[in-house]
Order: structure tokens, then C-alpha cells, then sequence
């Protein structure tokens, strides 16, 4: 989500659509696999067709957030503090994979 914030590109989504989409991602990365339920659905107001665009978005900035100019969050996250999560390939990056949403 911290990714989020200095991306010009994700301004077009609501906050609402990020976190929703934050949640989806992590479920996603954790589990590998799309699952949202009704439950989830229910509380965040935001189907899973509705939070495709902005998770696939965040999995490809997460894979692409040491090279940019804006490294902050990278360097943040590469910090012994935060467990290094930073420089870690993204488990998620079979998001980006047509397939996966099919």
C-alpha cells in the first residue's frame, strides 16, 4: 500500500480501492490463490472483478520499486526492521500471469 501513495498512477483509485485491493493482494500472496469471499465482498463493497486492475498494478510495482526514482518505500522496507521484505522477489508475481485470472 506505502507504494501506493507515491505512484501517480494509482491516484485514479478511491482509498477505499486501494485497501480493499491491499487485502485481496496479501490474500493472494499468502495463500496463492483468488480467493474473495462474499464476507469480504460484503464489508469492502468491492467485487473481485472490481479489484483486479488496481492489484495487478500493485504486484507489478512491488517487482519494479528498487529501480524507480522514487525508492523510499524500498528503501524503507529493505531495512532490518521491516525483515528485509523489500528485496524479496514478490511471491505474488503470478498475478501478473493472464492465466491466473481466468
Amino acid at each position: 500500500m506505502d507504494l501506493c501513495l507515491v505512484e501517480y498512477e494509482m491516484v485514479k483509485f478511491p482509498p477505499s480501492l486501494l485497501a480493499a485491493a491491499s487485502v485481496f493482494t496479501a490474500e493472494c500472496t499468502l495463500n496463492g490463490s483468488k480467493k474473495w469471499t462474499k464476507t469480504t465482498q460484503l464489508h469492502s463493497h468491492y467485487s473481485l472483478h472490481q479489484l483486479l486492475e488496481c492489484s495487478k498494478m500493485m504486484v507489478s510495482l512491488h517487482q519494479k520499486s528498487g529501480t524507480g526514482k522514487l525508492v523510499s518505500v524500498f528503501k524503507k522496507y529493505g531495512t532490518s526492521k521491516y525483515g528485509h521484505v523489500a528485496r524479496t522477489q514478490s511471491p505474488a508475481h503470478f498475478m501478473l500471469e493472464p492465466r491466473f485470472w481466468d
